[in-house]
């Protein structure tokens, strides 16, 4: 599914073991390319609109009316524009590394533009402040880093540390584990839900939501 967007993408390796995402003819682009990153779901990692809704459902059930969240991986930031449509405004701020995907969120959703935040969530801006929630949807099942010193596991507990630090109420993730991750990481929960409950102590895990992922809620 990820095939067209890779062809009108480069990664290039820095030397603090990252990789950033950039266009390579940003300029050249075609009008069917430009389309494709501003509107298909298969863009951002799902197969349609159907599943891509739901799958923000299935998080948000978790998450209280009328709360600020902080996205980490947000893509173009449809989780804002669903949540909008199906239950109202929503305080809204998501942090991505893939310029290309930002870009085309603060295009097609102009009223949070200046939410949407191109940055790496470990090194996120001084001046950001924590909110309610944070979520991550998926953005932890595959590896754009170049980071040989940490493995799947510890990069994913770097990342929960990071959120728990900005978030007020909680966080919930949603992670890909068992036989049918089609490539993606395959991820241990019972050994998530051990590391997370020694640390943070208010901490489930949701394996109803499919056969292929669960969800991981860790409450302040």
């Amino acid at each position: 599914m990820f095939d067209k967007l890779k062809k009108i993408m480069k990664k290039q390796v820095q030397s603090d073991d990252t990789i950033e995402v950039v266009l390579e003819e940003k300029d050249q682009l075609s009008l069917d390319d430009t389309a494709y990153i501003e509107n298909s779901a298969e863009a951002v990692g799902y197969d349609n609109r159907e599943i891509q809704w739901s799958t923000y459902r299935t998080v948000l059930q978790y998450i209280p009316e009328n709360s600020s969240i902080l996205d980490f991986g947000c893509g173009r930031g449809d989780l804002y524009v669903m949540h909008k449509s199906e239950y109202g405004e929503l305080d809204y701020t998501g942090v991505d590394l893939n310029e290309p995907l930002l870009s085309a969120g603060k295009k097609i959703y102009s009223e949070i533009s200046d939410n949407l935040i191109l940055s790496d969530w470990f090194n996120l801006p001084k001046d950001l402040a924590p909110r309610d929630w944070c979520i991550n949807i998926g953005s932890n099942n595959l590896r754009y880093d170049a980071n040989i010193k940490l493995d799947d596991f510890e990069y994913l507990c770097k990342t929960i540390d990071v959120m728990y630090e900005y978030a007020i109420e909680g966080l919930v993730l949603v992670l890909t584990s068992g036989t049918f991750t089609n490539g993606l990481i395959n991820h241990d929960p019972g050994k998530i839900l051990n590391w997370a409950q020694k640390k943070y102590g208010l901490v489930c895990a949701d394996h109803t939501v499919s056969r292929s992922a669960f969800c991981l809620i860790i409450k302040k």
